[in-house]
C-alpha cells in the first residue's frame, strides 16, 4: 500500500512540475514565484533530470531564475572567493570537477551547482536558481 501511495505522490509531483514547465515554455519566461517548499522541490526535480543525463546548460537556460547566468546555461567562469554569497561559495569550493551538488538554500532561493573546472582557487561552474517567495 505504501509503495502504491508513493507512486501516486510521485506522479502528482511530476504532473505539477510538467505543468510549471509548460507554463514557462508558453510564456518564454520564468518570472513567477513559488512557495519556499515548492521552490526546493522544483530545484530537486531539475537536479534529478541533470543527474539522469540531461544537459545542465539546457536545464539552466530553460528554468534558472538567475538573470546573470541563465541565458548562458547557468555558466559562471573565473569565480573566486568573495564573489558569491557565503552559502554558495561553501558548496562550490567543496565540489570536485564534474560533481553536482545537492540542492542548497541562499537568500536568493534554492540552487544546485555543477563544477566544470578548478584552477587553484578559481572555478568555472554552472548553476540553477529557483527563487522563493
Amino acid at each position: 500500500m505504501k509503495s502504491f501511495l508513493l507512486v501516486i505522490a510521485a506522479s502528482l509531483i511530476l504532473v505539477t512540475f510538467k505543468s510549471i514547465e509548460q507554463s514557462i515554455k508558453n510564456n518564454n519566461s520564468v518570472s513567477f514565484h513559488v512557495h519556499k517548499k515548492d521552490a526546493r522541490k522544483l530545484a530537486e526535480y531539475y537536479r534529478m533530470r541533470v543527474l539522469r543525463g540531461e544537459s545542465m546548460s539546457s536545464i539552466a537556460k530553460l528554468y534558472s531564475e538567475d538573470a546573470g547566468s541563465a541565458s548562458n546555461g547557468g555558466l559562471y567562469n573565473n569565480v573566486v572567493r568573495g564573489m558569491m554569497v557565503s552559502e554558495f561559495e561553501k558548496v562550490a569550493f567543496n565540489l570536485k570537477p564534474g560533481e553536482i551538488s545537492e540542492v542548497f538554500e541562499t537568500s536568493y532561493g534554492f540552487h544546485f551547482i555543477q563544477l566544470l573546472s578548478r584552477k587553484g582557487e578559481t572555478l568555472s561552474l554552472r548553476h540553477l536558481l529557483i527563487t522563493k517567495e
